[in-house]
């Protein structure tokens, strides 16, 4: 109990530094809700062809979707047949990036950090879906990859079969079901509502990433994190990647995790795989892809996630470590 008043200490001192940007951030992304551009930009998907790839990464680098939340518009999209290389661009771009994460980023790591984080989640989407039509072109890929043509029937329930999948994390909270939010006819009305969803949403992984820096830098000892992830560890950066698979890393709680972590000897390379590599590959998103999309589109998926993460953090290694 006597540690208790330093964490706390610790915890309100983040938060005071880091209440601005989050404030900035819950508003953009408010903004974004209340005139719809995601949802414009989403539907765009359908109408163009050969753009549709930059299209999706365009819906991703603006959707303040996670991993799992931006699972349900995907599988509507590919239900609805579009193909999979701009879904892929989609998928993979969202949780990346996200208005209010640049900008939490840019209040815990720096501006530095964000613009390298908003570069990799373009040139990682871009990728993604050029090498998706790249593969569909060969037969490689079937045209969506959709394993099944709808999760639900007509009366809204899970079809037999299903059940483990929709279970699975993605489609339960209800921050992430876009069927929750509901018109107004007055427009301030929706704004201050889709205000205080961004707030509390984004405000519950904010939460618990404050708490999680405060407790790494209280009782993270150096000699625990430098051999694994320290700037003497040649593997370091697989390590980190590795690290990021199984954890829970919201894009908007890792900045401050990882900023945690960089004090207690983290090399830079390593929290850059983990600020990649963490939102990417949420269980719960891995288990859903695995159920609804086609074995190689997953793979497909997987790949180009950990190869963002290792390439991305030797690259930043390289140029900042």
């Amino acid at each position: 109990m006597n540690d208790l008043p330093i964490i706390t200490g610790l915890f309100l001192a983040q938060a005071r530094t880091l209440w601005p940007y989050y404030l900035a951030g819950v508003l953009f992304a408010a903004f974004i809700k209340t005139f719809k551009w995601d949802r414009r930009i989403r539907a765009s998907l359908i109408r163009y062809d050969r753009s549709a790839i930059f299209v999706g990464v365009g819906a991703g680098l603006i959707s303040p979707l996670c991993s799992c939340g931006i699972m349900p518009v995907v599988i509507a999209l590919s239900a609805a047949g579009v193909p999979l290389a701009p879904v892929l661009a989609l998928l993979i771009t969202s949780p990346l990036m996200a208005p209010d994460a640049f900008i939490v980023t840019v209040g815990q790591l720096g501006w530095v950090w964000a613009m390298w984080k908003l570069a990799i989640a373009t040139m990682v989407g871009l990728s993604a879906g050029f090498i998706a039509r790249w593969l569909s072109s060969r037969g490689i890929l079937s045209g969506t990859s959709f394993k099944v043509e709808k999760m639900y029937d007509r009366s809204g329930a899970v079809r037999p079969g299903f059940e483990e999948i929709v279970n699975a994390g993605c489609f339960k909270s209800a921050d992430c079901d876009e069927g929750h939010v509901h018109d107004r006819e007055n427009r301030f009305v929706f704004f201050l509502e889709r205000f205080r969803d961004m707030a509390l949403g984004v405000g519950k992984f904010l939460l618990a990433a404050l708490v999680i820096q405060a407790l790494i830098t209280f009782y993270m000892p150096l000699n625990l994190v430098e051999p694994f992830l320290g700037r003497k560890s040649v593997l370091s950066i697989l390590f980190a990647t590795l690290l990021s698979v199984p954890l829970p890393i919201h894009q908007m709680a890792a900045p401050a995790v990882i900023k945690g972590l960089l004090a207690a000897g983290m090399s830079p390379g390593a929290g850059m795989a983990m600020l990649i590599g963490g939102p990417v590959t949420s269980i719960p998103a891995i288990a859903t892809l695995a159920g609804v999309y086609e074995r190689r589109a997953f793979a497909l998926y997987l790949a180009v996630g950990l190869a963002a993460a290792v390439g991305s953090g030797y690259l930043f290694q390289a140029v900042y470590g």
